[in-house]
């Protein structure tokens, strides 16, 4: 197997360093992903309603269970890839990507379809605002149209970063951010498009990030041959594909309805405490971006060495994410626990929305630095196959912890809005950091493994 084609060695060199070198390209793409989020609310805020900011962030929760799948999945594509190249098995990985292929185009059907098909039921379920409705309809309607080219931008990019190549899908993320933000700003700011702009540029950006993935899959090669005779489904690629994959989706779909079940508690309180949750959700993605790129280089990484018989470097690249992550978002925590106001006013006009959003943003914030530890520990869990391990710690504090305390807190009477939606905030952090202890304990004894077996087959 040829690491130089389509790929990196990830096995070899100073660790710190091969994590920075592999998760900037990822830190790029996601600041400006993170841009366009900010810029898609800020227009959204600047040229329309409460309403519409309403319906546009009820339609964004609705919109979480094909992005789920995708990140489920694609882990699980990066993690099977990444294990082929580590151990230099050619046809394993002809194998993997083929399966891997497969899956995905399955995929593609039922997610267009379960959209098309769920959209009333979730707006009902949601208690969606009435004056929200219609833009919450048309936003996923229009931003159903781009499952299938996300879908497939996903896949590509998933055995990129399996291959050692984070650079080829950033660039495309980037690019159709660029896309987004421009044709969001022309379709909303002047042609008045409203939220249906928001959702035709989303889906125009998407079918470029595909476009632009497919393109560099076509140019260059990957680390081993891949043929159409591979386009098939292969019985162990799949199973390990699943074993990794599917907790991962378990894992989002359940988090993602544990936020739908606060997004309904906090919609029974208004269309104010609607759009102030809603300016929060898009400002506070950034605090992910810095995480989650480092992350998804440790997931590769921890595949790769764990691979190639190098635990000891899966370890190592585990405390550097943290130590990098960390660093950053305490900056990010501080800005938002003594700044609050003067962020949330850029994206509205309505006093009492940046009021409501500012309350709930200084508590909501100190998930930023907690997000720091629980997404490098996630990534490097399932680079080890044990996807299933943060796959029951979170799920189980989303249930026990953040969503019981959310309807206790909705419910709560005699509390100015401002303050409930200060309490709501603190939920979720206090499930993260459980979660983030449970985690923890159990990385520290899967540790003592690894190393062990590592000394073992060195011996």
């Amino acid at each position: 197997m040829d690491d130089r084609r389509g790929g990196h060695d990830l096995t070899q060199g100073r660790v710190s360093s091969v994590l920075l070198r592999f998760a900037v390209p990822f830190v790029a793409s996601g600041m400006v992903m993170a841009l366009y989020n900010i810029v898609s609310m800020l227009v959204v805020g600047r040229f329309t309603d409460s309403a519409t900011i309403s319906g546009v962030a009820t339609g964004t929760q609705i919109m979480f269970p094909p992005v789920a799948f995708m990140m489920g999945l694609g882990t699980g594509g990066t993690v099977l890839i990444g294990r082929c190249v580590g151990k230099k098995d050619a046809e394993a990985g002809a194998r993997a990507a083929g399966s891997f292929a497969v899956v995905s185009a399955a995929l593609t059907v039922f997610l267009t379809l379960l959209m098309l098909f769920c959209r009333e039921p979730l707006l009902a379920v949601l208690k969606t605002p009435a004056e929200a409705l219609p833009s919450a309809r048309r936003y996923i309607l229009l931003c159903t149209i781009g499952v299938p080219f996300n879908t497939a931008y996903s896949m590509i990019s998933a055995v990129a970063r399996g291959t050692g190549n984070s650079k080829a899908p950033s660039i495309a993320a980037g690019i159709s951010c660029i896309v987004n933000i421009a044709l969001a700003l022309i379709l909303v700011g002047v042609f008045g498009m409203a939220e249906a702009g928001v959702a035709v540029a989303t889906s125009a950006a998407q079918f470029v990030s595909f476009v632009h993935m497919a393109v560099w899959m076509y140019r260059n090669k990957l680390p081993f041959p891949f043929a159409m005779k591979d386009l098939r489904a292969d019985k162990e690629s799949v199973q390990f594909l699943f074993a990794v994959g599917i907790p991962l989706v378990l894992q989002e779909l359940l988090v993602s309805i544990s936020f739908m079940i606060n997004t309904n508690r906090v919609n029974n309180l208004g269309v104010e405490a609607s759009a102030s949750v809603g300016v929060v959700s898009r400002i506070f993605q950034i605090a992910g971006v810095i995480p989650l790129s480092i992350g998804s280089a440790i997931s590769a990484i921890t595949a790769q060495n764990l691979g190639a018989g190098k635990p000891e470097r899966a370890v190592s690249a585990l405390r550097w994410g943290v130590l990098y992550s960390a660093s950053a978002n305490a900056v990010l925590l501080f800005l938002c626990q003594f700044r609050p106001e003067a962020i949330t006013a850029a994206f509205t006009w309505d006093p009492a929305i940046i009021a409501g959003a500012a309350s709930y943003l200084r508590s909501f914030s100190i998930e930023a630095l907690i997000i720091a530890f629980t997404f490098c520990m996630n990534n490097y869990l399932s680079g080890c196959g044990k996807s299933h391990v943060s796959m029951w710690c979170i799920i189980s504090t989303s249930f026990l912890v953040r969503v019981p305390l959310s309807i206790w807190i909705a419910g709560l009477e005699g509390i100015a809005l401002d303050d409930k939606l200060f309490y709501l905030g603190l939920a979720s952090p206090l499930a993260t950091v459980i979660s983030m202890i449970v985690g923890l304990a159990y990385i520290l004894r899967l540790n003592r493994k690894l190393l062990q077996k590592g000394d073992a087959l060195a011996s």
